[in-house]
Formats: C-alpha cells, structure tokens, sequence
C-alpha cells in the first residue's frame, strides 16, 4: 500500500466511511442526513394491509380535502396459505389521509376488489377537479378453478372508475380504455400526446403472453377512449413492464420510453398531428444485455440529476442481480436527445443483489441535490427498514455522484433476519406537508409488511410548485418548472410535472424542489404551446399553486 494518500484520496475514504456507517437500531444510520421513521401501525395502514401480495399503488387526493390519499391492490390468486397472517387474499383498499397522521379504510365496494392488481394511478380524466382511477390488472394468473375470490381475481381485466366527488364508479365496460384483449397490464403512463387538453392513457404490457402490445388510448372526452396505438406508428409489438413520459425534445407534445424492451419513441408534430418514431439512433445505448432471462429492466424515470435543464434517464432492474443504470442527457442533436451511460461514473455501477423495481427521483434531504431512490432496502433483525436511496453528494464536471447509505448485503432470509428485501411498488408522497418526501412501501413478502415511512430528516428549505391547467389539462401534466436563483440565471432545480412513472406506481402531480438554505426563488414555468411565465421572488416552505 502506498505511504502516501493525497487530499482528494482522503477525502474519498472520508465519504466512504461516512457513506458506510452501520445501521441504527431505527433503520436508519446515526447521523445520515436522510432519516426515516416507520409510522404504519401509527398510521392505521397496518392491519388492513397484513398479509397483502401488493403489487400496485397510487397516492392522490382523491376528495379533494388538501391531503394526499393511498390507494392499494395486490395479487389475490393464491392459496390462501400464502397470505398469512391474513385468512386468505386481501382485496384492493383506498385509504382517506384524515390530516393527523391517520388514514382510514374508504368504503366502495367498487373499488374494493380482489384482482391481479399490477399497477394503478390517479389521472383527472375530465378536467373535473376529481381525480379518476385506472387499475391496471393481470389476467395471467396460478390456475385457481374452483377456488373464490382467487377464480374471480384471475378473470379482471384493467378497470378504470370515475370520480364524482370522492364516489367511484366502474366505467370500465364502455369506456374504451380496458379491452379484453389486454391481458397483462402493467404501468400506467399519464400524457396528452395530441395536446387537447385531455389526459390520454399509455398502457404497458408485458412480454408473457404471445403477442404483447403496449396501447395508447386517446380520450375522447367524458370517460371514452380510443386505441391509437397504430394510428400514432407505434408499433404492435412493445412489451415492457415501467415507462416514463416526457417532452425531451422541445416539441411540445410528450415522448415515451418503455422499461424492458428499452425502446425510446419520439413525438413529431406536423399540421398539428402527433405521430411516433422510433429513435433507433440511440438504440446501441439503451438496450439492455441481460444477464439471464430474468434479467429485466423494469422501473424508469426521466429527471435532471445534474441540474443543468436537462432530463435524464434512470432505468431500474428487476433482477436479483440488480444493475441500474444512469443515462445522462447532453442535449439535442438533431432532434434526439444525447443520452449516454454514466452509471459507473456517477456511483450506481455495483451490482444489488435484491430486485429495484420502482424508481423514483427525489431531493430527500432538500438539500438542493436530487437523489435517486429504488424500492429496494435493507431489514435489520428487529424488522427496521432503511429504504435505498443513492443520495447526491455533489455535482462536478457536469455530473452527480450518488452514494448508498451502507454497503450492500445478502438478501434476507425471512422473519428476524437482517438483509436486503425489496417492495415491487414504493411511491413516494408527503402526507403530512411537513415539505419532506415520504414512502409508501408496498409489501409482497410473508415475514414483511407494508411501510409507511415518515421523512424526519434535518428541516431545510423546500418548494413545492403545482400547476393547474385550462387551456391545457387541469393537472398541469407537461409543463416544465425551472427555478432560478433571483438576480442571476443560475439554475437551482428542473422538472416536467409527470405521474405514472418508475413501476406500478401513481405519484401525486407535484414538483417537488429542496432549496437547503436559500429562502427565495424565481419559478418559470414552461406550458406544452410554449408560453412562459415567471414568478420573481418566491418564498421557500410553501404549495405554490400555479394557474395558467
């Protein structure tokens, strides 16, 4: 070994062995910036769920009362066996958030339901102010004949309810958007791809049956739907199990990337018409070489990790060998996005020996760094979970460095075993608006249970910013947030307002900004028909509501 180590190299050790500290008896390591406490029996989300195969989740306010609620499904083709403690399969739930720190089960029997629930999101579909619901459902289910409700389970289709002032009704049959030939149902991408104002709905299938194909459905107003898959040249045979929805390249109308066949459609507009292409330029860059035929990229999300303006890519891997990936954007050339791999560079290059299904992109400590969290964590012998988040050390030449909170285990082997687990769905959410980002974690595993982690690191300084839409749709779905810092061009933060992205997973239509000690800010916001506005001078800690 060398006698010598220079500055930079001890500093290095330095991080590595802040990075690597043990875990806490709370789950969490003593002193790490970002802190979590698990409130679920708290919270009254316990006992419901105990013993859910959950599989699909969305958070939304749902009623319309300011505070974000939880809707919940799982798989319910099993033995009963495999529920425990549970009597048998547990049925979806939706969740009301009553403001001190409770939730309580809604009662609807509509959407109450047992089924192969594989993902789910709340979408205003009408430009009401009432949040609808599309379930996404899995009908390739175990052979369960003579056995109820697992039989019925295996025979629901994707469904999707309206919302009438917090009353859900099944509208699934003449609404157009969950034909009988879509079978394995998976993520749910949210976009106006033709920008008329009205949400559309991007539907991802998987590869497990015999001819997969992703659909786009475009509304047609008052809960109808049309396939425009072909009509838009998208082809016939996507399979995939995330996706995430973005305008990358500057047109207006939003671009789709499908998780496990890694293919990148691009929008092009011409007299006004919104038609798909392929960008088989960057096809050698996205495509996944798999380890095995399990190995399946699986959750993605586009945000700006480097806050220069740009939204890059993070592809998560749902494979017990786990090798997520980090694109980064260098901008335009020729009408495609210059996406490049930085995963070894950026610090996310070693291998997790538990699945990371969903992915999300996050300031968790606020700290004005945005962070990179998988559904992947680790459980020490007590039952503490401390959630894996790549948190942001800093930006350098043009790129982040992101670091794990200790280092990575064997997964666990059951109840009372320290290890790596993993959750196949986790939004995140802030249920308390305290303005720190919070988890629900949903729970597939016996020896596991759904978790509802409370954020509880350091306060700093934050900026939530919702836009609301007339012109475009309500929910302000495309429009692109930039905040400056007042009295220079420097960038503090970049987002698009998106949900239905990473895996399974519904998140609220917000964009979230920590701002670590800075106390003002300049917001512009950047609407799909390219007009902008700017609000000079706004103050940190506040749901800044934007109308356009």
């Amino acid at each position: 070994m060398k006698k010598q180590m220079t500055l930079l190299g001890a500093f290095a050790l330095m991080c590595s062995i802040f990075v690597h500290a043990p875990v806490g008896a709370g789950g969490t390591q003593p002193n790490y910036p970002i802190q979590f406490r698990d409130v679920t029996k708290a919270s009254g989300l316990y006992e419901p769920l105990a013993g859910i195969m959950g599989h699909g989740a969305a958070v939304g306010d749902f009623d319309g009362d300011g505070k974000v609620d939880i809707y919940v499904g799982g798989f319910c083709d099993r033995p009963d066996s495999e529920y425990k403690p549970a009597k048998g399969p547990v049925k979806n739930y939706l969740f009301r958030n009553l403001g001190n720190g409770k939730f309580e089960i809604v009662d609807q029997p509509a959407i109450s339901y047992f089924g192969r629930t594989s993902g789910a999101v709340f979408a205003d579909l009408r430009n009401s102010g009432n949040l609808d619901l599309y379930a996404a459902n899995n009908t390739k289910g175990k052979s369960n004949k003579d056995v109820e409700p697992q039989r019925s389970a295996q025979l629901r289709f994707a469904q999707l309810f309206r919302n009438d002032k917090g009353k859900f009704t099944d509208v699934s049959e003449s609404s157009g958007a969950c034909p009988k030939t879509l079978r394995t149902a998976r993520n749910i991408g949210v976009l106006d791809y033709d920008g008329d104002g009205l949400l559309d709905l991007f539907v991802v299938e998987d590869k497990f049956i015999a001819k997969p194909s992703c659909r786009l459905f475009r509304n047609l107003g008052n809960m109808k739907f049309e396939d425009v898959t072909k009509e838009v040249g998208l082809p016939d045979d996507i399979h995939g199990l995330g996706c995430a929805i973005a305008d990358l390249n500057g047109d207006g109308r939003p671009d789709i990337f499908v998780a496990h066949s890694n293919r990148l459609f691009l929008s092009q507009v011409k007299d006004g018409k919104t038609t798909y292409r392929e960008d088989v330029e960057l096809r050698e860059v996205l495509q996944w070489k798999p380890l095995n035929n399990s190995d399946w990229p699986c959750g993605a999300v586009f945000a700006d990790i480097n806050n220069d303006g740009l939204l890059d890519l993070i592809v998560t891997s749902h494979h017990v060998k786990c090798r997520n990936k980090v694109f980064i954007n260098g901008g335009l050339k020729n009408g495609i996005p210059q996406f490049r791999d930085v995963t070894k560079e950026v610090g996310l290059d070693e291998i997790v020996p538990v699945k990371c299904p969903h992915v999300e992109v996050q300031d968790f400590d606020n700290d004005g760094l945005p962070d990179i969290y998988t559904s992947a964590a680790w459980i020490d012998d007590k039952g503490n979970i401390t959630p894996l988040i790549y948190r942001n050390l800093g930006i350098k030449n043009g790129l982040p460095k992101f670091a794990a909170p200790m280092p990575f285990t064997a997964p666990s082997k059951g109840e009372g075993s320290a290890g790596m687990v993993y959750f196949p769905v986790g939004p995140s959410l802030d249920f308390d608006g305290d303005g720190r980002i919070d988890l629900f974690l949903v729970n597939w595993f016996q020896g596991n249970h759904c978790r509802l982690m409370r954020n509880e690191s350091a306060e700093k300084n934050w900026l939530d910013v919702k836009v609301e839409g007339k012109k475009m749709n309500r929910m302000g779905i495309g429009a692109q947030v930039t905040l400056f810092e007042p009295g220079t061009k420097k960038l503090l933060g970049f987002q698009e307002v998106t949900i239905g992205y990473g895996y399974a997973s519904g998140q609220e239509a917000i964009c979230h900004f920590g701002l670590n000690k800075i106390d003002t800010v300049n917001v512009e916001v950047r609407f799909p028909d390219g007009r902008i506005v700017l609000y000079e001078n706004v103050r940190a800690k506040q749901r800044l509501k934007i109308a356009e």
